[in-house]
């Protein structure tokens, strides 16, 4: 289980991830449509079991008096707000079995008919919204707020508490007041709720973490779990091996946890350096050099020190243990973070590889792995033998695995990376021209395309005419990594050399989805020349290019950066036909491009 900047805890739906919740891809509805509001992950078994009867459900306030008083001036070109009698045909208790998917469906709806100039919808937001905008300015916010203050509520944010309350178990809302480490709502939660005081251990949060997993950087909410039972020494319930709250700290972060009673085990001795602690455990019990922690890793995967590794490799620890979770050995994981420790590993006689003695800038080491691997300039990371054998659920066996290697490379160097491509990236100019004088054409060429360099890149294909007609598939596939990675310049490059724009690459996807999906327009635009498959649904989500953006300009890990409104712009006039149930997107510049798109092709109509 490894997190990055681009792991959330909050998740699109249509979006899965994988279960160490490594992988951001897009899941774009059917055709062109997109969810576009953000959830949190599902909770096994929540359904309606959860909801409550008509009986049982109590508005906070009368509605109407809610909304009392709230009269107010309206924008230049607005609808004057309504007085509270022309309030009153549209406020109404919330359903019986009320949800919040489809009050978000309603908000879409009214804001859909508004700007139809429907006159019912037109009324409704005249009469509850207290600062009605002109037609043409109404956004989504505007329309959640409309909706929600029809069942009397004075925002959306209140009625989705509201809402949330009716359907959600007491459990489930001390979830959600988890991870916003609102230390109030879980306090009240605790004071009220009997299993919610018998969830206080339960592994109810991301990763099936307990708890307090959720507050080791928040001492005041720690100190409330602790004062209601949480046992700050049970690990995670991970299928590859439980984590415990010291695995993953710092020295200074851990220092408050231990005042509080954790425990330095095995695994919190050697990641935080704590020689004596470790010296002490492994004379208790010596079977600890071998024991398995979080993902699976051994002790020696978190030994940053080489007194610890040596002590460890002394006690009998397993240089070549694999962990389970990415099947990868300690010499793997540290090659970057702990490059000495690595060396003595190698020096005792460990597994080692071109990925490993390119990370340590050992050119002795790369020789070795030329002349004993005759694929070591093929290999990529997050690709082929650098995979994963396991099904998310169990550990695969020795069997299972064979010769692949693991897949951690992807988080130590980066996803779909070749050896030569990581030396590049490194800055480790003799290595790569070490590697290059080994290489082979194409060898050479994708390590040019790879780290755009034309000029390399032309002089391959200058005394090797046929070189990009030659290449396999799984060659090809660079442009569509490249692609992923949003690096305009090198497919650019791959496009001029004759590349084909069509290969699939991550989630079997070409290169102008990856583009449209991360709002890089510079790069649609070249795309687009080389006849893209507009309005094709792919293989595996069944989203075309416009769906792909739309859902990326919500949820994709560049929804705050990308350019989606001139990607937009750009997928209409190439010929991609948005759906009026696409709107409203969630994205108010995007809406305004499609709707002016979809009013144009009425005037043509």
């Amino acid at each position: 289980m490894l997190l990055t900047s681009n792991v959330s805890s909050m998740t699109c739906k249509f979006m899965a991830s994988s279960p160490a919740g490594h992988d951001l891809a897009p899941r774009p509805r059917r055709g062109y449509s997109v969810l576009i509001a953000c959830r949190t992950r599902p909770v096994r078994g929540k359904g309606c079991s959860h909801l409550l009867s008509a009986a049982n459900i109590q508005l906070p306030d009368e509605p109407r008096a809610r909304l009392r008083g709230q009269r107010a001036s309206p924008a230049t070109g607005g609808v004057v707000m309504a007085s509270e009698h022309e309030q009153s045909p549209f406020i109404e208790p919330l359903p019986a079995r009320p949800s919040l998917e489809m009050q978000q469906k309603r908000a879409k709806e009214l804001l859909r008919a508004v700007w139809a100039g429907d006159p019912d919808a037109l009324a409704r937001v005249r009469a509850l919204h207290p600062k009605p905008p002109a037609v043409e300015a109404l956004k989504l916010a505007d329309a959640q707020l409309v909706v929600a203050r029809g069942y009397g509520f004075e925002s959306w944010a209140a009625m989705r508490r509201k809402i949330n309350s009716l359907t959600e178990t007491p459990v489930e809302q001390f979830r959600t007041a988890l991870h916003a480490e609102d230390v109030d709502r879980v306090r009240e939660l605790l004071e009220q709720h009997a299993e919610v005081r018998a969830a206080v251990n339960a592994p109810i949060s991301h990763f099936d973490s307990r708890p307090v997993a959720r507050a080791t950087k928040n001492l005041p909410l720690l100190d409330l779990l602790l004062a209601y039972g949480a046992d700050l020494n049970l690990k995670s319930a991970w299928w590859a091996g439980g984590f415990g709250l010291l695995e993953g700290c710092t020295p200074e972060e851990a220092a408050p946890l231990i005042e509080r009673g954790a425990v330095v085990d095995i695994f919190a001795a050697t990641n935080l350096g704590m020689f004596d602690r470790l010296r002490e455990l492994l004379d208790r019990d010596p079977s600890l050099a071998h024991a398995r922690g979080g993902d699976g890793k051994t002790p020696l995967h978190y030994a940053r020190t080489v007194e610890i590794a040596q002590h460890l490799i002394d006690r009998g620890a397993d240089l070549d243990a694999r962990c389970v979770d990415h099947e990868s050995t300690a010499a793997q994981y540290l090659v970057h973070e702990a490059p000495d420790v690595v060396r003595l590993l190698i020096a005792r006689g460990a597994w080692f590889d071109i990925f490993i003695a390119i990370g340590l800038r050992d050119v002795d080491l790369v020789e070795r792995c030329l002349r004993d691997d005759t694929e070591a300039l093929d290999h990529r990371t997050w690709q082929g033998t650098y995979t994963v054998a396991h099904n998310g659920k169990r550990p695969a066996t020795r069997e299972e695995i064979g010769d692949r290697r693991g897949d951690v490379y992807r988080w130590v160097f980066d996803h779909n990376m070749s050896a030569i491509e990581a030396a590049a990236r490194l800055g480790y100019d003799e290595i790569v021209e070490l590697l290059l004088g080994h290489a082979s054409p194409t060898q050479r060429l994708l390590a040019a395309c790879g780290k755009a360099d034309r000029a390399a890149a032309e002089a391959v294909t200058a005394s090797h005419p046929n070189v990009v007609a030659s290449l396999r598939r799984d060659q090809m596939r660079l442009i569509a990594d490249k692609a992923h990675a949003n690096d305009t310049a090198a497919v650019a490059l791959m496009l001029d050399l004759g590349f084909d724009s069509h290969v699939t690459g991550p989630d079997d996807a070409e290169p102008i989805r990856w583009a449209a999906f991360q709002g890089n327009a510079d790069l649609v635009r070249l795309l687009l020349q080389h006849d893209p498959p507009i309005g094709v649904p792919d293989a595996r989500y069944g989203g075309t290019p416009l769906g792909w953006c739309l859902y990326g300009s919500v949820c994709g890990w560049r929804c705050d950066t990308g350019d989606f409104v001139s990607t937009v712009r750009l997928l209409l006039d190439a010929g991609e036909r948005p759906d009026p149930t696409d709107l409203p997107t969630g994205r108010d510049d995007v809406d305004e491009v499609l709707r002016e798109y979809l009013a144009a092709s009425r005037d043509r109509v």
